[in-house]
């Protein structure tokens, strides 16, 4: 056997050594998350797929689990021995788990948390210690059917409580209902956007009792508008005490029976989808010029405290940090990015939503900021189809009970 056919061979043996090596070295990823099936996909099989191909060394397997079994599923899970590495995650959960010691502290000194919105970026963070990284914030405002709002002679989108009322007034003559307004959700985004853009307090002072509820001018405010909003014929108030946001209010606006609801931009992709429906996204209209943005966070990734694959995890973190990567899942959920300069994926149809936001006039759902218990989510709710059943009634009888729920929550 001559010397290059030695060499020849002693290199094939190299080659099929170090793949041996590359595939007992590869790394398979348990990541879970309410995200990635067929119905919201938020662009996971393009972005799984080119995570792998940038990373042949480890390997994705994830788990779809709804958000509502999150609860039930995860922490089991993280308490014993079958732990995930990469977990979706809202605001309370990162609380729960964070708190219980569950998740990996992300370090603030990584290089993404530098870039993250102000907005949010101290919430993310309690006491130094960032249990989250943020993948996207979501829009919620005032739908608006435009070829409705023209039958009744408004070019205009409603930005202030003024020009909502004006708006309804137009509406009742053309003979077209104006809005659905249902306890649930719409009500506590028209009563948390006027309040919390005109209290003295800052959210998380309302949360942990430093400031209350019952003695704030903002939210004692909202429920006096409110009263307007009934008074100008906008809804009718005991209807809406028990309508279901979901799925009676969406299909109303889908079928262009209503003018305008207040909601989440998440409805962007079915809304668009339905023919014959043309429509904005505007802000909620409050005593702002541009109105007021009222934007959730809405999911991020936290990884285990017990990952066995903790480089590897922060990789795939890295990976939806990247800007071009991000955008790809923002577009898909039509989402602000929680970054800085990053690339929002929000269609040009929410341009009044956007002007709020560019003004400065942003206010964060609070529950799912951590501002305010995870007791107020339910507790809001009764507390607005209880006003809305009786309009007459003191808003403090209300907010009293909301102060009181946030003295249990301590």
């Amino acid at each position: 056997m001559n010397k290059q056919k030695i060499k020849l061979i002693g290199t094939a043996i190299s080659l099929l050594l170090a793949s041996n090596y590359s595939y007992a070295a590869a790394v398979t990823l348990d990541v879970t998350a309410w995200k990635g099936n067929e119905a919201e996909p938020a662009g996971f099989p393009v972005l799984l797929k080119k995570f792998e191909q940038e990373n042949p060394d480890i390997k994705i397997k994830l788990s779809f689990i709804s958000r509502g079994d999150t609860d039930v599923v995860i922490p089991p899970r993280l308490q014993g021995n079958n732990s995930p590495d990469v977990m979706m995650v809202d605001m309370p959960l990162v609380k729960i788990w964070g708190d219980a010691g569950m998740l990996k502290d992300l370090n603030t000194k990584s290089d993404w948390y530098g870039d993250i919105a102000p907005a949010i970026k101290e919430s993310i963070a309690p006491k130094g210690k960032l249990y989250v990284q943020p993948l996207e914030l979501v829009g919620m405002g005032n739908f608006i059917n435009t070829d409705l709002m023209k039958k009744a002679g408004i070019d205009k989108t409603p930005t202030t409580v003024n020009e909502l009322i004006d708006s309804c007034k137009k509406l009742n003559d053309a003979g077209i209902s104006p809005m659905l307004f249902p306890s649930g959700l719409s009500a506590r985004l028209f009563a948390f956007a006027n309040g919390l853009s005109r209290s003295p307090s800052k959210p998380w002072e309302l949360g942990n009792g430093t400031a209350s509820f019952v003695d704030d001018p903002g939210f004692n405010k909202a429920f006096s508008l409110t009263r307007d909003l009934i008074a100008a014929n906008c809804f009718d108030p005991k209807i809406q005490a028990a309508l279901d946001p979901w799925t009676t209010t969406l299909s109303e606006f889908r079928g262009g029976r209503v003018a305008m609801v207040m909601h989440g931009a998440w409805n962007i992709k079915s809304f668009s989808e339905t023919e014959g429906l043309n429509y904005t996204l505007g802000p909620i209209p409050t005593d702002k010029a541009t109105g007021t943005a009222l934007d959730t966070f809405g999911m991020g990734w936290a990884i285990s405290s017990k990952t066995k694959h903790a480089e590897a995890a922060r990789k795939f973190l890295n990976f939806f940090a990247e800007d071009e990567n991000l955008a790809v899942l923002l577009k898909d959920e039509s989402a602000y990015s929680p970054y800085i300069k990053g690339t929002d994926g929000v269609p040009a149809l929410a341009e009044k939503y956007n002007a709020a936001r560019a003004a400065g006039n942003i206010v964060m759902w609070p529950v799912y900021m951590n501002h305010w218990p995870q007791a107020m989510e339910s507790e809001s709710v009764d507390g607005m189809a209880s006003f809305l059943l009786d309009p007459d009634m003191s808003s403090k009888e209300v907010l009293e009970i909301w102060d009181e729920t946030v003295e249990d929550s301590m």
